[in-house]
């Protein structure tokens, strides 16, 4: 799994910017109750496969949970602008319908992991899951699907807000 490394920028992202983590090991501690933060950031480190890399992003489990080959995620401020209302869940219902899983908000790591991950299990047929006060996150067989759905629900968040 490569994602994001934490301190880069993804307009001047590199290839060293994208550490590669080993997927067993993350895809075991979906298994577990509890992992603390400190716990979470040694199982990801430790499975770097170059441990000179940069700490894989704080959302790096939550990734590895879903079981699409390709997925997206952004802090759209479009999509922003919806998800961080006061009582937001009927709102994100009424612009995005049933495509999207609702996340209610949870602190980035490991809880949130295992809860998206829990939403997408139990209707798989979602192209996204929408992050409750965070953001969007897109998936899909091949990386123009899960791209073609994130330009597609921004765009949709993006009408909304213009009206």
């Amino acid at each position: 799994l490569c994602v994001k490394g934490s301190g880069w920028d993804m307009a001047v992202i590199e290839p060293q910017g994208l550490p590669a983590v080993k997927m067993g090991a993350l895809l075991k501690a979906r298994a577990l109750d509890k992992l603390s933060d400190e716990d979470m950031v040694a199982l990801q480190r430790s499975n770097l496969i170059d441990p000179s890399s940069p700490n894989p992003s704080v959302e790096t489990l939550l990734h590895a949970f879903l079981p699409h080959k390709f997925v997206d995620h952004t802090h759209s401020t479009a999509i922003l602008a919806i998800v961080d209302q006061e009582n937001s869940k009927p709102l994100i219902k009424a612009v995005f319908g049933d495509r999207l899983g609702y996340v209610p908000y949870i602190k980035p790591g490991f809880d949130l992991a295992k809860v998206a991950a829990e939403v997408f299990d139990a209707d798989p047929s979602v192209e996204g899951l929408i992050l409750d006060k965070h953001g969007i996150f897109t998936f899909g067989d091949d990386a123009k699907q899960a791209y073609d759905r994130m330009i597609h629900y921004v765009n949709v968040a993006e009408e909304y807000v213009a009206r």
